[in-house]
């Protein structure tokens, strides 16, 4: 269930990024695409990840390897429902390397899921 939580929320957040808009909203509420967090409830996600433990290894891990945090202003927050009617708070964080390649660190419910980069425009 985990890696399938884990696919599944790398593939929604790399789709949002190359989508123009909110594309959250463009289907409707039937779409399962999940809820872009704004606002208060955004900011409360992402400020958990922030100084979460997890985060801050991950932070460190790929800074060690030439990676840097580009700031809490360009992380994506999503609320994603599961099969089973779940809510996940699915949070994506970028990192810039040194090269300018980006990659994706995704948190789901605040536990690491995994890093991936942006899909190719």
């Amino acid at each position: 269930m985990r890696n399938f939580v884990k696919v599944l929320g790398i593939v929604l957040v790399l789709l949002m990024l190359v989508l123009p808009g909110n594309t959250a909203f463009a289907h409707g509420d039937d779409c399962g695409c999940g809820d872009y967090l704004q606002g208060a409830e955004r900011n409360k996600a992402v400020a958990s990840i922030l100084k979460s433990n997890e985060f801050k290894v991950v932070k460190a891990d790929k800074k060690s390897n030439g990676y840097q945090f580009v700031g809490a202003n360009q992380i994506m927050a999503i609320k994603m429902p599961n099969s089973e009617g779940k809510v996940y708070t699915m949070v994506a964080v970028p990192f810039v390397h040194e090269n300018g390649e980006v990659l994706l660190s995704v948190f789901a419910d605040g536990v690491h899921m995994g890093d991936g980069p942006p899909p190719v425009q």
